[in-house]
């Protein structure tokens, strides 16, 4: 399954499919990050800075869901 589908999905998957989908933001989050280290200042403020936002509050978003299950468990 595709990052962006699981995570359109992320109410009704699976314990081990929420780890899976929170490895893969992370991961693209990261390769991110590397990849606009260069950009200039108009770019990044434009482009670079909101979408690594967007990002980070994916994985936010997983990580309180895998924790909120682990409680409720």
């Amino acid at each position: 399954m595709f990052i962006g589908n699981a995570y359109a999905k992320r109410n009704d998957l699976s314990e081990g499919d929420l780890e899976r989908l929170l490895a893969a933001l992370k991961d693209e989050a990261e390769r991110y990050r590397y990849a606009i280290r260069n950009y200039p200042p108009d770019r990044m403020e434009l482009h670079g800075k909101p979408y690594l936002a967007m990002l980070e509050n994916r994985v936010s978003e997983v990580q309180r869901l895998i924790e909120e299950r682990s409680r409720s468990s």
